[in-house]
């Protein structure tokens, strides 16, 4: 899995995906239910308010096609999505608990993406 490259979009999705995920578990969540995450408006909603639910559809079909996501869709756009077990692996492997690491890797994307 560490040989998977991903544009910085995905990765940035994926980042804030897995922090969700993390952040959740530390609450007390099931991993089932942690690892659920709503469609494109959902995920922009509560997480990424300044991008395009279709940017966020193209880094979801991206993660998707790495097997990082499973997606469901409808109108051709994410209606729910799953993070699956091969993402959190490729984070795990990645960051560990090295949770300061993966804050600046979110701050460096988001500035790379939004300016």
């Amino acid at each position: 899995m560490s040989d998977i490259r991903l544009s910085q979009d995905a990765e940035y999705l994926l980042c804030e995906l897995y922090t969700a995920y993390r952040i959740r578990r530390k609450n007390g969540m099931t991993s089932d239910k942690a690892k659920l995450f709503g469609g494109s408006k959902a995920i922009q909603t509560e997480f990424i308010q300044q991008w395009p639910t279709n940017d966020i559809d193209e880094a979801a079909r991206e993660l998707h096609r790495c097997g990082m996501l499973l997606c469901g869709y409808g109108d051709n756009s994410i209606r729910n999505c799953v993070l699956l077990s091969n993402g959190i692996v490729y984070m795990e492997h990645h960051f560990g608990d090295k949770l300061d690491q993966l804050i600046q890797r979110i701050a460096a994307l988001r500035a790379a993406i939004f300016g």
